[in-house]
């Protein structure tokens, strides 16, 4: 079954059908949400306030593909990561503010911190950046279609894909330089 007739039976009053295409796409927009907010918590939370977003909003989807409703997916998901993105770093800016002088750190914090490690190599990355690399990389979806989710020319995307990888690769190498220096301090 086609994801357009999955489509005209929710819009028909049979809710279950909706299940089907979470089913079908969870795992694609949870790791997308992941890539852009680097949190497990966090990216499950945003996956699933897509899906709620996109069963809200289904009488608005007007293609026939499957393939364009995923970049429809892509696209709300895209959006709700921004907006999450943008809220945090307000949030960051504020919390100094509100600190105490504590220096223990919660689980939370360590946990953070493990992350930030793993994820120091997306450092410097822009929001929309980590768009182009997790639709590119993780999704392995070609520029066209990316082209398509976020609204910009194909030809925009492959350089602003070229920048990205010089990125990381300066990123790569100051991060083992770093690496190496810290070995030899005492």
């Amino acid at each position: 079954m086609e994801i357009k007739e999955h489509i005209e039976q929710i819009l028909q009053g049979n809710p279950e059908a909706f299940e089907v295409i979470v089913r079908l796409y969870e795992k694609k927009i949870f790791s997308f949400c992941y890539f852009m907010l680097g949190n497990r918590q966090e990216a499950e939370d945003a996956a699933q306030e897509v899906f709620f977003k996109a069963y809200r909003n289904l009488e608005s989807y007007r293609h026939e593909s499957d393939d364009l409703f995923l970049a429809w997916l892509y696209k709300i998901a895209s959006n709700h990561c921004s907006t999450l993105l943008k809220r945090k770093q307000r949030w960051h800016l504020l919390m100094p503010l509100f600190r105490s002088d504590g220096s223990e750190k919660s689980a939370e914090q360590v946990f953070s911190d493990q992350t930030y490690v793993q994820l120091q190599l997306l450092k410097g990355l822009t929001a929309s950046e980590r768009e182009i690399l997790a639709l590119r990389v993780l999704e392995d979806r070609p520029f066209q279609d990316i082209s398509a989710i976020l609204g910009i020319s194909s030809a925009a995307i492959r350089k602003r894909y070229e920048r990205i990888k010089a990125k990381l690769k300066k990123n790569q190498s100051q991060m083992e330089d770093a690496r190496y220096e810290q070995r030899f301090e005492y």
